[in-house]
């Protein structure tokens, strides 16, 4: 059964008679990229629409886990919560991304929470389906491999960054990795389009909204971002590069 947060915050946009997710979204979608039309409408005939607000849990850490989700439109956190109460942003996902994985092996419980960034739509797909999946198109396998190889190699840098440099070179690497996500190009440089708090981005680089904020001025006062409007500006990423060791 879905989880407290499944159930409480979604919002099937189908109740509503209109699609969300059709085959063109699928197709966006990597881990299904090489799939016929025929291989795509099975994996929609299991998907259920979801949608969630901002700032909404879309599962808890901790909590029974039988669902596995694709991000259909938004960006969401994977985050974990401290003894001290304190958040840490592990990664961000995007439309294309997947979550939700790990428990369709194993029945574990929810190694992570996940916390919309933006209003967010899903496909979700139950654990017996994608498993199913699975036996019938091998090659998710080896996608998910892939995708979660390159998520443990991203998760170690972020443990060795956090570690051993300081929270100059820490938000340069963060500022560099939000452009080249959700970057666009425009006059005076890369405009990052995801809007991040303050508390947010100190939560990904383990510090304080107050060390961001401070570092992010000095940052504005040698040129190397532009925030005149409340999408931060990357105008130097080669000065920016230059800060991390």
């Amino acid at each position: 059964m879905p989880g407290a947060a499944d159930k409480g915050t979604a919002r099937a946009r189908s109740e509503e008679g209109i699609q969300m997710i059709d085959l063109s979204t699928l197709r966006r979608i990597p881990l299904f990229r090489d799939f016929a039309d025929e291989q795509l409408s099975q994996v929609l005939a299991t998907v259920a629409e979801r949608r969630y607000p901002k700032h909404q849990f879309v599962v808890r850490e901790g909590d029974p886990g039988d669902t596995f989700f694709v991000i259909a439109a938004g960006s969401v956190a994977v985050c974990r919560v401290g003894p001290d109460g304190r958040e840490t942003i592990l990664s961000i996902l995007k439309e294309g991304d997947f979550f939700g994985e790990m428990s369709m092996f194993d029945s574990s419980l929810r190694s992570a929470s996940i916390k919309t960034l933006t209003d967010v739509e899903v496909g979700a797909v139950h654990q017996a389906d994608f498993l199913g999946l699975i036996d019938r198109n091998p090659q998710i396998g080896k996608l998910l491999v892939i995708e979660l190889s390159e998520r443990l190699r991203a998760a170690n840098a972020l443990i060795a960054a956090t570690t051993s440099q300081d929270i100059r070179s820490r938000l340069a690497a963060l500022l560099l990795n939000l452009a080249e996500q959700f970057g666009e190009t425009v006059a005076n440089g890369t405009r990052i389009t995801l809007r991040l708090t303050n508390q947010e981005m100190a939560n990904m680089i383990g510090t304080t909204r107050e060390t961001v904020n401070r570092t992010l001025n000095r940052f504005w006062d040698d040129r190397l971002v532009d925030m005149r409007t409340a999408h931060v500006i990357v105008t130097d990423p080669d000065k920016l590069r230059a800060l991390i060791p």
